[in-house]
């Protein structure tokens, strides 16, 4: 094990949360106003740091400062510990204030309404003095509420390649399929035989290209050598059944055979062209969930199997 010239004891809490500030405001000035603490005083906890690390950790370009290759090291190992250390008020107070405790949650349409109500019912009837405030949202809606400390909890799709935050934890909850879905006499609905092939023939409505379901879709089709022929561009499932519904193409997306949103459309399953896509739980990284939140996580998890 490597020793270093310091020991934990010349580290602490205000320390380190003075830097991480300074860090993503890229400001001491930004920084002082955030931690209520005056420039010089955050200046001299980032130079001890400095110093305690053996390490320049900002430079200074004009009037603002860049944060040097191994600041960016610390943030991202520091970062985590600051978040799971302000969980614990959480988690103390979770005891005494056991009658008064609201999770908040941040999800999609489809997924409240074929997923979530019944396990956070089931929640409820198991511990029903804990509050549920539930929003809808889409992932950057999602990320930066998490990241506000406005929400708690956040469920969505798997992030697309190169998506993920790295600020957020990421944990998977269940899976659900891929598919395509048209109304009753759309000729789509009609074929007695289903391809890609067939697929690429019709206007789609799909994701943008940023969701996991659209690059699905676009790299089954590139090795197919196939063209999409993208009619209408959603950013969450239950716009693109509305689309649908109107008659705007063939819908693309991860759901449920039978589930309530495509109760009135033909569903056929694109499992076998392009997989499962998994349903994630999203929450600030180093966050130690309080035991009510592992509670509903649990539930969720259980009513999927």
């Amino acid at each position: 094990m490597n020793k270093h010239p310091f020991n934990i004891n010349m580290l602490n809490v205000q320390q380190l949360n003075s830097f991480v500030i300074v860090y993503e405001q890229s400001s001491y000035s930004a920084a002082s106003r955030i931690i209520g603490l005056s420039v010089p005083t955050i200046w001299e906890q980032v130079r001890s740091l400095e110093s305690i690390y053996q390490t320049l950790l900002f430079k200074k370009s004009g009037r603002r400062i860049v944060a040097t290759d191994n600041a960016k090291l610390l943030y991202e190992a520091v970062d985590p510990i600051l978040n799971s250390l302000e969980s614990t008020f959480d988690i103390v107070q979770q005891g005494e204030n056991a009658g008064n405790e609201m999770i908040t949650i941040v999800t999609g349409i489809r997924m409240m309404l074929e997923d979530l109500a019944l396990p956070l019912a089931q929640f409820r009837e198991q511990k029903p003095n804990v509050r549920l405030r539930i929003n809808q949202g889409n992932d950057a809606t999602a990320e930066e509420l998490i990241l506000a400390d406005e929400v708690d909890l956040a469920f969505s799709l798997e992030p697309g390649l190169d998506q993920e935050s790295k600020k957020l934890h990421y944990e998977p909850v269940y899976s659900i399929d891929l598919m395509a879905v048209a109304p009753m006499d759309h000729a789509f609905s009609k074929l007695k035989r289903f391809s890609l092939k067939e697929l690429a023939q019709f206007e789609l409505v799909i994701g943008e290209p940023r969701t996991h379901v659209r690059q699905s879709l676009d790299e089954a089709f590139h090795r197919l050598d196939l063209k999409a022929r993208i009619a209408v561009e959603t950013d969450t499932s239950a716009f693109t059944v509305a689309c649908v519904q109107a008659g705007m193409g063939v819908g693309v997306l991860a759901g449920h055979e039978k589930g309530s949103l495509t109760s009135n459309l033909k569903v056929r399953s694109l499992k076998k062209q392009l997989g499962q896509r998994r349903i994630m739980v999203m929450w600030k990284k180093g966050r130690q969930l309080p035991a009510s939140m592992k509670m509903l996580l649990n539930c969720i998890k259980e009513s999927q199997n």
